[in-house]
């Protein structure tokens, strides 16, 4: 049976109810295939932050494998989550000073120069 399969299962059996497929919903812009650039600067962000965490981890790989291999395999997971998660709340208000500082140049821009 297929883990799909067996997690439909399981919720029908914990409710009553027969099982349904999970669809995710998509919001706004996103529905529509488009993103903001605010929407745009926050991905690109949590991407580099990701690859950050990925990063760190394949050093421990390669510096300290005995470290690796003494713990589970989600450890990397959960490792460069933690980083991921880290560099996004420390570098949070940087980013949102960028964003007010681009929203503000294009609203300068937009009313023309009146001077």
């Amino acid at each position: 049976m297929e883990k799909a399969d067996r997690n439909a299962e399981t919720r029908s059996m914990i409710t009553d109810q027969p099982a349904q497929e999970l669809v995710p919903v998509k919001a706004g812009a996103e529905a529509l295939g488009r993103e903001s650039q605010e929407q745009r600067a926050r991905r690109l962000f949590d991407e580099m932050a990701r690859n950050i965490g990925r990063e760190a981890v394949n050093h421990l790989k390669a510096m300290y494998p005995a470290a690796l291999a003494a713990v589970p395999k989600a450890a990397e997971l959960s490792l460069t989550n933690h980083i991921r998660n880290d560099i996004n709340w420390r570098m949070r208000p940087l980013l949102m000073a960028m964003i007010a500082m681009h929203r503000e140049w294009a609203e300068e821009s937009a009313g023309g120069n009146d001077e």
